[in-house]
């Protein structure tokens, strides 16, 4: 099911003032504020995703899933590559914007992901995936029984030709990426999310997310061949142009 069913059409209030509730998750990368927007006597829930500073970051590895966005200036994509002061300040700014377009971007192609609202200076808000202000659970901290993991690996391989059909490639997806909401898988944390048709490593990264959501589903019983998996979510090597050079 596509990402706009999770809420109905009208759930995002008009602006009137926004209000701070507080941190719900903690990140090596980021932090996620829970955010209540007040409007039109109506209040919608929003996780605002707050990114630290690179030097303040748990995960360094940027330029294994960055380097090859090329977008920008020379200077800036030398300043990167070497990790210079403007580089870094550069990285950054780049490493928003690339998860808040990819979120627009799978969203926008039906991916059941958080809905996007908008972009801030140092991060960007959504939809806040839970009840009464306590986060939906991750996958992995819940235990489907047998039929209910055959139904929802199905799914998530729904939702991974999505992001292949859309040129995106997750690069991190385990239950530990996957929320539990309402019966059904929502797909979070985008931010190492490769461009599938021009990084060089998108199609091993393919292979790595679905050998990494396996796990999980395995242990729920779930027979499961990753070459039929491949198959089924569009991972033809052909199809990936960084591959095929």
């Amino acid at each position: 099911m596509p990402s706009r069913d999770l809420f109905p059409s009208d759930w995002l209030v008009p602006e009137e003032w926004n209000e701070q509730l507080g941190i719900v998750k903690t990140g090596k990368e980021s932090e996620v504020h829970l955010v209540a927007r007040h409007g039109g006597g109506r209040t919608s829930l929003l996780a605002e995703k707050r990114f630290r500073a690179r030097d303040r970051r748990g995960f360094k590895d940027d330029w294994t899933y960055s380097g090859v966005w090329g977008e920008g200036t020379k200077r800036e994509h030398r300043a990167m590559k070497n990790k210079t002061r403007f580089g870094r300040r550069a990285l950054h700014a780049r490493w928003i914007a690339h998860e808040w377009e990819t979120l627009v971007r799978v969203h926008a192609a039906g991916a059941t992901v958080p809905p996007p609202v908008e972009l801030l200076d140092d991060g960007y808000r959504m939809a806040f995936i839970g009840e009464d202000g306590r986060a939906a659970p991750r996958l992995a901290e819940v235990a489907l029984d047998r039929a209910t993991a055959e139904r929802v690996w199905g799914e998530l391989l729904d939702e991974v030709a999505t992001l292949v059909a859309a040129d995106r490639v997750h690069g991190d997806l385990s239950a530990y990426n996957v929320l539990w909401w309402r019966e059904r898988a929502v797909v979070i944390d985008l931010s190492q999310t490769v461009d599938a048709v021009t990084h060089p490593a998108a199609y091993d990264l393919l292979e790595r997310d679905l050998r990494s959501l396996a796990q999980y589903f395995r242990r729920r019983g779930v027979d499961i061949d990753l070459d039929r998996a491949l198959v089924a979510v569009g991972g033809d090597r052909r199809r990936f142009a960084a591959q095929a050079r």
